[in-house]
C-alpha cells in the first residue's frame, strides 16, 4: 500500500529538487528543455482512487472528473500528471479545467491569485498502485517504484488534487 507523507525526501535524494519545487512543475520543465508538450491521455468521470477519497474528503460513491496528461521534454516523457476534481465543481469554480485540452493546468493554477496550494504529500508509487499501473499502461513499459507528489489546490474553498508521477527521464533534463 502506498503511503503519502508530508516529509520530503532527504537532501541526498536526487529527486528532492524536483519534488519540493514550490512553483509550477510545468514551467520548471519548460526552462530545462527546448520543446515542451502536454499530451492529453484521458479526460473522464470515474471514482477516485482509494487514497484520493480521504485526501479530497469526498464520499466514496461520487464520480469525479479526472484529467491525465504526460508532460514531454524534447519529446521524452518526464512526468505523468493526474488531476481530479468533484464533478459539481467542474460546472462551478473549476469550470476552466474542463476546456484545457493540451494546455497546461498551470495556466489555471498559477495565474489566478485566488488559488491556494496546500502542502505537498510525497510517496513512492509502486507498480501495484493505480497511478503506477497507469504509467506502465500509458508508456508501455515497466517501472519500479516511482517518486510522486501531490497537493490540493483550493479555489473558494473547493479542492482540486494534482498528483505528479516523476518518470526516470526527468533527472536527465536538469542542466
Amino acid at each position: 500500500m502506498t503511503r503519502w507523507k508530508r516529509m520530503a525526501p532527504s537532501h541526498a535524494d536526487p529527486w528532492r529538487p524536483w519534488l519540493t519545487y514550490p512553483g509550477s512543475l510545468t514551467w520548471r520543465i519548460v526552462a530545462h528543455c527546448r520543446r515542451f508538450e502536454v499530451e492529453l491521455v484521458a479526460r473522464r468521470l470515474r471514482f477516485p482512487n482509494d487514497d484520493e477519497y480521504r485526501a479530497l474528503g469526498r464520499p466514496a460513491h461520487k464520480l469525479a472528473y479526472v484529467r491525465e496528461v504526460v508532460l514531454r521534454a524534447d519529446g521524452v516523457p518526464v512526468v505523468m500528471a493526474h488531476s481530479i476534481v468533484a464533478r459539481a465543481d467542474l460546472r462551478g469554480v473549476w469550470r476552466s479545467v474542463a476546456g484545457l485540452g493540451t494546455r497546461p493546468l498551470a495556466e489555471v493554477l498559477f495565474t489566478d491569485t485566488r488559488v491556494r496550494r496546500e502542502p505537498f504529500e510525497y510517496a513512492r508509487v509502486d507498480p501495484g498502485h493505480p497511478l503506477g499501473e497507469r504509467a506502465r499502461q500509458l508508456l508501455a513499459r515497466r517501472f519500479g517504484p516511482l517518486h510522486a507528489r501531490r497537493s490540493l489546490f483550493r479555489l473558494r474553498g473547493r479542492p482540486l488534487m494534482v498528483t505528479e508521477v516523476f518518470l526516470p527521464e526527468l533527472l536527465r533534463i536538469h542542466r
